[in-house]
């Protein structure tokens, strides 16, 4: 048997960039696929990191898609403005498998009102 190949973060860039359209060519990434990667890596969790979160960071390149080197600088920032460890958070990514290997659940606004439970009212 040979040995798997390690994992890279371009590498991890160039499968999610490509997810759910094989003809993409894996160069620049969406917002949708950048956060679908971040949820299979477990960092997207909605609590600490929210969908907001990376929306406002990533609009700030004014694109819909960006390049690696600009989604590092994106990956960064996000690190840097929720006081994250960088290098944990990239071993994370590389670490989560390729797309689709765990099952993501891509949460859609109505699944707010299924789940909603009111807080009790205070008692004084």
């Amino acid at each position: 048997m040979g040995e798997e190949e390690q994992a890279t973060l371009d590498g991890q860039f160039y499968e999610f960039a490509k997810l759910l359209d094989t003809k993409r060519d894996g160069r620049t990434i969406t917002l949708y696929r950048s956060d679908y990667w971040m949820r299979q890596a477990k960092i997207l969790d909605d609590r600490k990191i929210t969908m907001t979160d990376t929306g406002l960071l990533f609009n700030k390149f004014s694109k819909t898609e960006i390049t690696f080197d600009e989604w590092i600088e994106f990956l960064t920032e996000l690190c840097e403005v929720k006081q994250l460890d960088l290098e944990k958070i990239q071993e994370m990514l590389i670490n989560c498998g390729l797309p689709g290997q765990t099952p993501v659940i891509v949460p859609q606004y109505r699944d707010y009102f299924l789940t909603y439970k009111p807080k009790e009212k205070a008692l004084f």
